[in-house]
């Protein structure tokens, strides 16, 4: 299973950064179903982005990500019941310049995207203090 859900979330992370190409990679369609659905809430509003390649450009755009982040498996090896069936995978895309995140919701089917879904939001970053604990 650690292998499906790496392979999977690289494989999103590949469809976001050669949407966001000037020109897109013909490409991107051996990883969009046709029918795919791409959206990107923001404040308290769903924004539907579109379907198949034009709602992954859609996508990457709006996102304009410098960043990626998705975690590992780390936990008890599961072998993957169904490879090609429907697998969801969570990856992190991050705005640096404008600090926002996006936490996104990957769904793949047979290896293609079938839908994709999340949120824009915004986050601070800083050092954490050194030293002692500021409690008691």
């Amino acid at each position: 299973m650690a292998e499906v859900r790496t392979e999977l979330a690289q494989r999103a992370v590949e469809v976001v950064s050669r949407a966001a190409k000037p020109e897109p990679s013909a490409r991107l369609s051996e990883f969009v179903a046709s029918s795919a659905t791409f959206s990107l809430g923001a404040g308290d509003v769903d924004r539907p982005l579109g379907v198949g390649t034009k709602g992954a450009i859609s996508l990457a755009q709006e996102m304009d990500a410098d960043r990626f982040r998705f975690l590992g498996w780390d936990y008890i090896p599961t072998p993957a019941r169904d490879a090609c069936g429907t697998q969801k995978v969570e990856v992190e895309f991050v705005n640096s310049r404008r600090n926002e995140v996006f936490p996104m919701t990957f769904t793949f089917k047979g290896g293609l995207i079938v839908d994709a879904a999340g949120w824009s939001r915004s986050f601070q970053t800083g050092q954490v203090r050194q030293g002692p604990p500021a409690y008691r």
